[in-house]
């Protein structure tokens, strides 16, 4: 019998989403009335639920409803997946970050996501590959300190972490945001992500003030320990009709020290196209990648290297390999806290092959937090193997890495792991809370967490043995010399979101 998929809810990409589930043997179902009334849930193996702008809380609502009438036992144990289209970015982070109620943790397997997530994994930061000798570093220049912009710019500081910040901790990637109220802005801004900001660089430019620098930030703890963070920031009050943000981008096109990329994120995609044929003809010369919100159609690009985002109407992967990949890094993860912590021998042991029935178990019963966290690894793995020499083409011909290269890639990943719970709001310790955790590590190191103060938020060469008296370097070091592993059972998996 095939399977069978409910489109419940008005859907932009329905047409989109049929296709890809009729490609795949399902029968599709669609009901535009967001009610779960006179629906026999156990009838389906798949759900997508999405509802109009402001109306996320009628989706999270049916969820309760919908766990207490699917019988898992009539589905022989298998939950049911449900794709989840939100809105709202606060809404979606509260989800990927905390539990539903027991019922729905049980029985179903939820998906959230919003557009924005799904736009932003068209924008590739390196595309030239960043290795431990590239002198040059990110750029990305965000014109707009919208919703749209700040998710552009909340997705960049997840994923754009690189070798040679370990060898030069100059080489930060830089986040310029420009706006014509880019200080009054960035306060709420700041204020949303503070405990990130507190332990960032970053200033307030007016290019019209005699001083333009009208505020520099540094680390709460810069000059007591190692920099870690390596994601500077800038906000600069202008637009890009002015003559000093021209000239900067004209220079920074130029600049053989930065791999640029611009992004128009204005909610008004016909200002996006009128600022995107004023910006300076350096940016078409060096072909620096440009991206463009608009909820137009346009099908050719009036600039080379341009790039147009703001579609509803398809990007969805169904299979979502995002997904897919990250049950291979949690697998990974847990198969190295039992065979390098529980069963420590004095010789770092690696897993050889994934056992899927395994992965799925473990997934199953794993939290939303740590869900998000392998999900913000799996995306950075095409990044990290490209900083190595390995490109996606040439995933399923490699078995091993170098083991210095599995070594830069494990401070690597440190680095993109502090971002993400600075991200979710944790913070590091005090001297003196860290002190006092030394003191009974096995006690007060998840007391303090529970706290969202987390003892390993420091730099790589920093982390102290944790509970088991073992270095928490390991689970780096493990992950990364199986990253091979993960890329060649992940072969073909492309695109997709969580």
């Amino acid at each position: 019998m095939a399977q069978k998929v409910l489109l419940l809810g008005k859907n932009p990409m329905a047409d989109d989403l049929v296709r890809q589930y009729e490609a795949k043997g399902f029968a599709v179902e669609k009901e535009s009335d967001l009610s779960t009334e006179g629906i026999a849930i156990n009838d389906y193996d798949e759900l997508f639920l999405s509802a109009e702008p402001g109306e996320d809380h009628r989706l999270i609502a049916l969820l309760p409803a919908l766990a207490k009438d699917y019988d898992i036992q009539m589905h022989h144990g298998k939950r049911l997946t449900c794709h989840l289209l939100l809105h709202d970015s606060s809404v979606l982070q509260r989800l990927q970050t905390s539990d539903p109620c027991d019922e729905v943790r049980q029985k179903i397997d939820v998906y959230p996501f919003t557009l924005y997530e799904l736009w932003n994994q068209a924008i590739v930061l390196d595309y030239e590959p960043i290795t431990i000798q590239s002198e040059r570093h990110v750029h990305l220049v965000i014109f707009g300190l919208t919703e749209i912009g700040e998710r552009v710019a909340i997705h960049a500081a997840n994923v754009a972490h690189y070798p040679n910040y370990i060898r030069d901790h100059s080489l930060r990637t830089r986040i310029t945001i420009i706006d014509n109220d880019a200080i009054q802005k960035s306060k709420q801004f700041v204020s949303r992500y503070q405990t990130l900001f507190d332990n960032s660089y970053y200033r307030m430019v007016n290019p019209l003030e005699e001083k333009a620098v009208v505020s520099f930030h540094r680390p709460m703890y810069e000059g007591r320990r190692e920099d870690f963070v390596d994601v500077e920031w800038e906000f600069v009050e202008a637009d890009c009709w002015s003559s000093a943000v021209r000239d900067k981008l004209a220079l920074w096109a130029e600049d053989k020290t930065q791999l640029l990329t611009i992004v128009l994120a204005d909610k008004d995609g016909e200002r996006n196209i009128a600022e995107a044929v004023y910006l300076p003809d350096e940016l078409t010369k060096h072909a620096t990648p440009i991206y463009l919100y608009t909820r137009q159609n346009i099908k050719s690009a009036f600039r080379q290297s341009i790039h147009f985002f703001g579609m509803d109407n398809g990007g969805y992967d169904i299979c979502q390999p995002l997904v897919s990949m990250a049950k291979k890094v949690n697998y990974i993860y847990e198969r190295c806290y039992h065979d390098n912590i529980e069963r420590w021998n004095g010789v770092l042991r690696h897993t050889v092959e994934i056992d899927y029935g395994e992965a799925e178990r473990l997934w199953a019963d794993l939290p939303n937090v740590r869900r998000m966290s392998s999900i913000c690894n799996a995306m950075t793995i095409p990044s990290k193997m490209r900083s190595v020499g390995i490109a996606e083409t040439e995933w399923d011909k490699f078995y091993d890495i170098a083991e210095h290269d599995i070594e830069i890639l494990s401070q690597v990943e440190h680095n993109r792991w502090c971002m993400e719970k600075l991200i979710i709001g944790f913070r590091p310790c005090t001297d003196d809370e860290q002190d006092a955790i030394a003191s009974d590590v096995k006690t007060l190191k998840e007391l303090y967490k529970a706290r969202k103060i987390h003892y390993d938020l420091c730099a790589y060469h920093e982390l102290r043995p944790d509970g088991t008296g073992k270095s928490v370097q390991i689970y780096d070091a493990c992950l990364c010399s199986c990253l091979p592993l993960i890329a060649k059972e992940s072969s073909g998996e492309k695109g997709g979101l969580a």
